[in-house]
């Protein structure tokens, strides 16, 4: 149960969001992991707050799918985990998803994600993202690096439905199951 889980996180202008986003991994109940940002070049407090916790930055622009790319082949991990900078974890998600991919088939795990905040636009969203979980167009975010690497990644041509493109390209070969316990 000792297998690094390396956390991906692109970002840009993200000031509003990270600290959230990196105190959560930081409070996570399994501990080995590593953390990179791949920042677009930030030109807020990004850089400046990650700063503040043991996260390895590395400056890349363009867009996310070439951002995560570069923070996977620059990571240690056995296995990966990619995180949009608006995003938080609850205390054991890292830990429930490694004992999910230990105890199962699959390669690649879905993670229920619930869209905060109480304005109706983004009660919308999360009442809808129930439709579309495990769907073709949700997102596999936890996986062996190895099999990520087979996959050539994400593809860098594609901006915006990305994560959708690599679940169907992983799907195409390996099995993923969804993150059903429930998040403390």
């Amino acid at each position: 149960m000792n297998e690094l889980v390396s956390v991906v996180i692109s970002s840009r202008n993200e000031e509003k969001n990270i600290y959230n986003l990196l105190k959560s991994i930081e409070l996570q109940t399994y501990k080995n992991i590593e953390v990179i940002l791949v920042d677009n070049f930030s030109n807020d407090k990004t850089l400046e707050i990650a700063k503040k916790f043991n996260v390895k930055i590395i400056l890349h622009g363009k867009e996310r799918s070439e951002q995560r790319n570069v923070g996977f082949k620059n990571s240690k991990g056995k296995y990966g985990l990619y995180l949009d900078a608006d995003m938080l974890l609850t205390p054991n998600l890292i830990y429930s998803l490694v004992m999910k991919i230990k105890q199962s088939e699959a390669k690649g795990i879905y993670i229920k994600e619930k869209i905060l905040g109480k304005s109706l636009f983004n009660l919308s969203r999360d009442f809808e993202r129930q439709f579309y979980e495990k769907s073709n167009i949700d997102a596999i975010r936890f996986f062996l690096i190895e099999n990520f690497i087979k996959i050539n990644g994400f593809d860098e041509d594609i901006t915006g439905q990305e994560d959708w493109d690599l679940s169907q390209k992983f799907t195409r070969l390996y099995t993923a199951e969804i993150l059903t316990d429930k998040l403390d």
